[in-house]
């Protein structure tokens, strides 16, 4: 009976993991949480004659370990069945710490397709530095 119980703590042990998969890095892609997304078309044309699309959003750093700097975001744009009619690219100048919430609003991203019905936002990459941790 010892030999099968020690048998069974070896496989148990044996199949642990030592650390936790893939979390000493940073990727910018899994850390950056996107939400309270809000897609309009500007009220004022600028220039006269052709709307802007206004985005606003949250980005949530969800890692412990890093801050994330010159965000990149992807506007993707569909029409009314949802095919994708356009897309741009937005760098944004603010650093988020670890565990912190960053609200972004108002950004203002060129003329508005006349077909477009609704819009996303994506990360697609972001500078990174290790946190300095308060001890």
């Amino acid at each position: 009976m010892k030999p099968l119980l020690c048998l069974l703590f070896l496989t148990a042990f044996a199949c642990q993991s030592k650390k936790s998969p893939d979390l000493d890095h940073a990727d910018a892609y899994r850390d950056l949480l996107i939400d309270r997304v809000v897609w309009n078309k500007s009220d004022v044309a600028n220039p006269p004659g052709s709307p802007t699309n206004v985005h606003g959003f949250t980005i949530t750093n969800t890692s412990e370990l890093y801050t994330y700097r010159q965000i990149e975001v992807r506007f993707d744009y569909f029409d009314s069945t949802y095919h994708k009619i356009g897309s741009s690219n937005r760098v944004l100048p603010q650093a988020i710490g670890p565990r912190a919430a960053l609200p972004v609003r108002n950004i203002q991203d060129g003329p508005v397709m006349p077909a477009a019905r609704s819009a996303t936002v994506t990360v697609v990459k972001a500078e990174s530095d290790r946190a300095v941790s308060p001890e």
